[in-house]
């Protein structure tokens, strides 16, 4: 369909984000190679809903670890990564009637085994009952902290962790330097060498360089890099995708080179980008998903920036057969196995 009037209702919609618009869309399907299964429902021949989708290997931890990795088991998922669901224009209860009437007929064209959302709000909780009456479930593995921007710095700054105050004043007596960079080729290839160095370092997920690549050519406004420099060296640098939908600049892409840490290269980024979001009238600063779990060292460090806990709502349904139910029970022994051992 017309990308304009996709966007369109992206932009009209109540729940648009940066993840529902074509650019990021395309990044996902040619950058990662995944099927897309789109809907759309169109009134008088104009769109009045999109729901993308894409088909993902269910090996992919869209909610914490998964057995039955290897199997060519698949998901149908919305969104991953970043956050999907529906977006409406018009009649609300219509629109979601009609959608999901039809995403029922589209998650049994496909060989998925199971049909996950992962909406950007808690406020898709407000369709909770329709959700459990056409199957799905809803559950919580994964939070991210929010700060609001409307605040100002001086008082997000004294929202924060004594530790992390004393990084940011401990940042600024060094010599290194927050650098705001047009993702041209250079800059992104050279971002993107230490991304990769930093998630073989955490074992974190690595996204390969054609999906830069696509967001670079679709997404060029929608997209802000810091870099930092120390001792005349590339330390790394922080990928930023801008929300103009939802008034929210993500923190999404991290790559940080350990030889550089003494530095808090990390903190200077994130008080230079927070001051650039104020600045440009974002009104919040998402640090990003992580592991619902208070001991984890990603939930610590944002939870220490001074950002609201808000927790990820996903909703799943699965199909009717055995393999899906096998499926299930492998799942949840996996995740609690520790808790079975002890």
């Amino acid at each position: 369909m017309n990308e304009g009037a996709w966007n369109n209702v992206v932009e009209q919609s109540e729940g648009g984000s940066v993840f529902h618009r074509t650019g990021w869309l395309r990044a996902v399907e040619e950058g990662l190679g995944r099927p897309a299964r789109h809907l759309v429902v169109e009134k008088s021949g104009n769109p009045i809903s999109v729901f993308p989708n894409f088909l993902v290997d269910i090996s992919v931890p869209d909610i914490g670890p998964v057995p039955f990795d290897g199997l060519g088991l698949r998901r149908l998922t919305s969104l991953k990564p970043g956050f999907g669901g529906p977006v409406f224009v018009g009649d609300e209860q219509t629109n979601f009637e009609v959608t999901f009437d039809n995403a029922k007929r589209l998650f049994a064209e496909t060989d998925a085994m199971s049909h996950l959302l992962k909406p950007s709000s808690s406020n898709f909780a407000r369709y909770a009952s329709q959700l459990a009456d056409r199957g799905y479930r809803s559950e919580v593995r994964s939070c991210r902290f929010v700060i609001d921007l409307r605040q100002g710095w001086d008082e997000i700054k004294s929202n924060m962790h004594r530790s992390k105050r004393s990084n940011l004043k401990r940042a600024s007596e060094n010599s290194a330097t927050v650098e705001d960079r047009q993702l041209d080729d250079v800059a992104l290839e050279e971002f993107y060498n230490t991304y990769t160095s930093a998630m073989d370092r955490v074992d974190g997920i690595q996204y390969p360089f054609r999906f830069f690549e696509v967001l670079q050519r679709e997404l060029a406004d929608r997209i802000k890099l810091f870099t930092v420099t120390a001792d005349g060296e590339f330390a790394g640098g922080q990928l930023y995708l801008l929300d103009d939908e939802s008034s929210t600049m993500h923190e999404f892409f991290r790559g940080l080179d350990a030889e550089y840490f003494e530095y808090n290269p990390s903190e200077l980024i994130s008080e230079r980008a927070i001051k650039w979001a104020i600045e440009h009238g974002y009104d919040e600063y998402d640090l990003g998903s992580t592991a619902a779990d208070f001991t984890s060292g990603s939930f610590t460090y944002k939870e220490e920036l001074g950002g609201e806990l808000r927790p990820i709502i996903v909703w799943e349904r699965g199909d009717s057969t055995p393999q899906w139910h096998i499926y299930r029970a492998g799942r949840w022994f996996v995740r609690n196995q520790d808790r079975i051992k002890a």
